[in-house]
């Protein structure tokens, strides 16, 4: 019981700093001038139906992504059941701000389709996450390094580009130790891990799994060119979004400060990073000289995006619980057992 109360505390509290972020910001801006914004946005309609339609196909390269990693994995499924449980991961992302998130949701489902894999099922999205968020980090190192100018002549990038070079350099060490695990086998945290009765055996079959992908030289150069093109699209898609409404900067601008405003809002401060990128969004798009009241339209648009796309996941979801015989009740039950295995 006091579990489920601190449970609910602390995503409520996560909850109500994004929503203060966003509030916060409809207080310094003009909202005569956002909603005149909005409104004529409605005639720019062929940017916003093609927006709509690359946050789709960027759907479906992540469900093939996804599946070429399965294979790689050997769990065997069909790819429309892959493209279901994309869905339904994207489903709890979006609305399911505890334990439950997306990724032990696609970890868990996984599972069940391939005879209880479950290890296997879990390293898989591990993988998938990691191949996002290292190519992401490489388009942002590159736009660092090239448009460091930029950066450094406006103050109120500093802090998101060290939060960034931060990031850069933790996924870099990350990855060393990952790679090269047998030259750190001998410290203590990680001898401590191996050993561990419950999660030991399951993080060395983990490893193992990332290494073996590692060592798929085809897989993971076509998994890394599916991820580029993916980030690539996320930013084409900001700026069909930010045409409809008439924020006028270049592509490159975009790729200078999308790739940033997405890894920053990724560290789980608030649910979905509700906030945060409205805040990120506000702040780097403003050094571009695009006004709060354009910028902030822009970030929810593309999240409220998602979040209509995620709905399907939600109707598949129940389809999946109606064919397994359970309420929907005792499936987010299963699934927030699941969760409590895994953070024991």
């Amino acid at each position: 019981m006091k579990k489920t109360i601190k449970k609910f505390a602390r995503n409520t509290l996560r909850l109500g700093i994004g929503l203060g972020i966003i509030v916060f910001i409809l207080t310094k801006i003009n909202l005569r001038e956002m909603l005149s914004v909005l409104h004529q946005s409605l005639f720019q309609w062929p940017w916003l139906v093609l927006g709509t339609l690359i946050s789709v196909v960027c759907l479906l390269i992540g469900t093939e992504r996804w599946k070429i990693i399965l294979d790689a994995q050997g769990l065997k499924m069909a790819w429309s059941r892959v493209f279901c449980i994309t869905l339904i991961g994207q489903f709890f992302n979006s609305f399911m701000f505890g334990s439950t998130g997306g990724d032990l949701a696609r970890a868990f489902y996984a599972a069940k389709e391939t005879h209880h894999k479950k290890t296997e099922a879990v390293a898989t999205v591990v993988i998938d996450r990691m191949i996002g968020l290292v190519m992401l980090n490489l388009i942002a190192a590159v736009m660092l390094a090239t448009r460091y100018k930029f950066y450094v002549s406006h103050w109120s990038t500093h802090l998101p580009a060290l939060l960034m070079i931060g990031m850069i350099a933790a996924t870099v060490a990350a990855l060393f130790v990952v790679y090269n695990i047998r030259f750190f086998k001998g410290w203590p945290i990680l001898r401590s891990i191996e050993y561990h009765p419950k999660i030991g055996p399951v993080v060395r079959r983990m490893l193992i799994s990332i290494y073996l992908y590692h060592r798929r030289g085809k897989v993971l150069f076509k998994t890394s060119l599916l991820t580029l093109l993916i980030h690539s699209l996320i930013i084409l898609q900001c700026f069909c979004f930010g045409k409809s409404l008439q924020i006028n900067i270049t592509i490159l601008d975009y790729f200078t400060v999308i790739p940033l405003i997405i890894s920053l809002a990724a560290i789980p401060i608030t649910p979905g990073g509700l906030g945060v990128r409205e805040g990120l969004a506000v702040t780097m798009l403003g050094a571009l000289n695009v006004s709060a009241h354009q910028a902030l339209p822009l970030s929810l648009m593309i999240y409220l995006v998602s979040v209509a796309l995620s709905l399907f996941g939600g109707f598949i979801f129940l389809g999946y619980t109606a064919g397994a015989g359970h309420t929907v009740h005792d499936e987010i039950v299963d699934l927030e057992d699941e969760a409590s295995d895994e953070n024991r």
